[in-house]
């Protein structure tokens, strides 16, 4: 049952606007709802100042620990230690309160419907209760009622996303910039000045490393080990680790003043003229895409995105990564293929706009979770 959960065409069903909240989940029978014969109204916190019973925070917890199930199928014990399900819980808990305050209700009609066109419960016939009392029982490990207790709830968080994300919207010129961002390519000239580069020059004496080590000495507290409490160490045990982190510390502070001193003189220079001045190395790249990695500089994002908004001969900000200070100037962009561009149009802006949309509602859920708390 497990393996027909994880089925790529039924899982894409599942999850289509929904992905962030919970995997809708469905029934026939239980529409009397989840009370249990012995209820326990022992408290297990607050949310928006109201009590939450244990009894209320299980359902939930079965509900989270439900969609993990439907996600991950027979791999779940392999990821399940990664899963905080007590925080899912509660999290869900307090979107359907939101939910409940904006009088948002699903009918019993509208779940029969989703079990109805929920393909994980079909045959070749249609639906099959076979099926479904199969997945149900040894898949989900759960009663009718309890399940479409879920289902309702999923719908209700279904219809809170729609109201949250229904003025998301996406113009042909945002389509167009996000496609250019993900599909054009670039190169850059750059200036670069890497702390490798100063580091190898910076021989610190004793007397330098005692003084580092005196005032920083909280960046060397070790943890506690077993049965011995936290500690820093002696100079001595860890004079090597204390040179390595003052050369680090120095060679970062002469790569900026060395890349501070270019860009002043960039602005009566040409770049290379400028770099040599202030002794830096120059370079140009290979062309790029705004992913990935461009070698000797690092993740491209930050050298893509300044240099799309450069003009021709212009030098860019100072950008700064792990690795050191850059100045830039843009050598050429290619041309997208218009063609391509075009035929893949409307399913990119169709996931764009899925992408914003989550992205909306997740600003949305941390807010209401901060107000909960």
């Amino acid at each position: 049952m497990l393996r027909i959960l994880r089925n790529k065409k039924t899982a894409k069903k599942i999850w289509i606007g929904l992905a962030i909240i919970i995997i809708p989940a469905f029934t026939l029978w239980g529409f009397v709802g989840t009370k249990n014969d012995q209820q326990d109204t022992s408290i297990a916190g607050k949310i928006f100042g109201r009590n939450v019973s244990n009894l209320e925070f299980r359902n939930s917890l079965t509900a989270v620990k439900t969609k993990a199930i439907m996600q991950f199928g027979d791999k779940l014990p392999e990821i399940e230690k990664y899963l905080n399900f007590e925080s899912q819980a509660w999290g869900r808990l307090i979107i359907l309160a939101e939910a409940k305050t904006r009088r948002i209700n699903v009918k019993d009609k509208e779940v029969v419907q989703e079990i109805q066109n929920a393909p994980y419960f079909h045959d070749k016939n249609g639906f099959s209760n076979k099926i479904y009392q199969e997945i149900l029982r040894y898949a989900l490990r759960l009663q009718p009622r309890i399940f479409e207790e879920q289902t309702r709830q999923s719908l209700i968080l279904a219809k809170l996303y729609k109201q949250i994300t229904q003025n998301v919207k996406l113009s042909d010129d945002q389509t167009r910039q996000e496609y250019l961002k993900t599909n054009q390519e670039l190169n850059i000239h750059y200036i670069a000045s890497l702390f490798s580069g100063f580091a190898a020059k910076i021989k610190p004496t004793d007397k330098e490393i005692a003084a580092f080590f005196e005032k920083n000495k909280a960046m060397f507290k070790e943890p506690p080990a077993k049965d011995q409490p936290a500690r820093i160490p002696e100079l001595a045990e860890i004079k090597d680790k204390i040179q390595d982190a003052w050369i680090k510390e120095e060679s970062k502070k002469i790569a900026e003043n060395k890349i501070k001193e270019c860009a002043e003189k960039l602005k009566n220079n040409e770049f290379d003229e400028a770099a040599k001045d202030s002794g830096l190395k120059t370079g140009q790249t290979i062309f790029f895409k705004s992913s990935g990695q461009i070698e000797n500089l690092g993740s491209a994002g930050i050298f893509w995105d300044t240099a799309k908004e450069l003009k021709d001969k212009e030098p860019s900000r100072v950008l700064s990564n792990a690795g050191g200070y850059y100045i830039i100037q843009l050598g050429t962009i290619k041309p997208i293929d218009e063609t391509k561009f075009a035929k893949e149009k409307q399913e990119f802006s169709q996931k764009l706009l899925s992408e914003k949309q989550n992205e909306v509602f997740n600003n949305f859920a941390e807010g209401l979770i901060k107000k909960a708390q």
